[in-house]
């Protein structure tokens, strides 16, 4: 234990130095005297001739194709690869809110035995006929389902 204690004030006076000397506010900068050089003698400027490098135009990108949309109330979806239930209610033409997806899923149980697990070609309805106490209680089961839920104090 007293070699500890040693240790210990050993590194605190260590500490100590280190940190008092390295606060010390530096010395003034010491002006130097000005030295005028004469100018350099004028020398014959020869301009280099311009090449222009040839610059390869860019390669054009290919953009994924969007879903096509039909119109802003549209009452089904088919499913595309990549897609899920958050992602189809986010779209401003479905629901525009992805934590309204409980409500696609309602209407399609016999189509989904897993939300997680949705397929492309799948053709979903999209209610439009909700009332606000069923998309309030969709939003609430989504934001509390599972063991990562949200808490959002409701």
């Amino acid at each position: 234990m007293k070699l500890k204690s040693v240790l210990l004030y050993a590194f605190l006076v260590a500490f100590l130095a280190v940190y008092s000397t390295g606060c010390q506010t530096p010395p003034p900068p010491v002006e130097e005297p000005v030295v005028e050089t004469p100018p350099p003698a004028e020398e014959e400027v020869v301009e280099a001739p311009v090449v222009e490098e040839y610059v390869e135009p860019p390669m054009p990108v290919e953009e994924p194709e969007a879903p096509v949309v039909e119109s802003y109330d549209k009452t089904a979806h088919v499913v595309v690869k990549g897609e899920n239930l958050w992602t189809i209610s986010e779209y401003g033409d479905v629901y525009s809110d992805p934590f309204q997806w409980p409500v696609i899923y309602k209407a399609n149980r016999n189509q989904i035995k897993d939300p997680d697990l949705i397929y492309p070609n799948q053709e979903f309805e999209i209610p439009r006929d909700v009332s606000q106490e069923e998309i309030d209680d969709a939003v609430h089961e989504a934001k509390t389902r599972g063991p990562w839920s949200l808490w959002d104090g409701k």
